[in-house]
């Protein structure tokens, strides 16, 4: 019998079940999610914490903001079907294994005319703890004040 990695299993998992994040550690799903955008890594993130360390992630899209979220979670490895150029750099400098099918300079807003808001944001951070709150802030989550 083959035995399937924590990283085979969430890949399988994301290609065959059409979600758009899965999370496996240690043979079990943790995390799964069809929804797009950032809103599922920064969920898992902040419900999940410590509990993501060690674990693998296969998201359809990764940019700087959701490798800084897996930098900061000490997940083990990643899947992405595209990721942006930044992201790898951001992963591979954490020492995170890293599979994809393509990467792109940068990922690219809904309307695909400019660069994603998300990954604005992220330009200029190194710290996925003050990403997370300006993301939350981002996403609403976080109330200014």
């Amino acid at each position: 019998m083959t035995q399937f990695s924590d990283l085979d299993l969430a890949r399988k998992t994301l290609l065959e079940e059409d979600h758009a994040l899965v999370i496996v550690k240690d043979g079990e799903l943790l995390f799964t999610s069809r929804e797009t955008s950032i809103r599922p890594i920064y969920r898992a993130v902040k419900e999940l914490g410590e509990a993501l360390k060690g674990a693998s992630v296969a998201d359809k899209v990764i940019g700087k903001a959701a490798a800084l979220f897996c930098t900061l979670a000490q997940v083990k490895s990643v899947y992405a079907v595209l990721i942006s150029e930044i992201a790898i750099e951001t992963l591979l400098a954490a020492g995170i294994e890293l599979e994809y099918q393509k990467s792109c300079p940068y990922i690219l807003n809904r309307s695909r005319d400019g660069m994603c808001p998300v990954e604005k944001l992220a330009v200029d951070v190194e710290d996925g703890r003050i990403l997370l709150e300006k993301v939350g802030k981002f996403l609403g989550d976080i109330q200014e004040g």
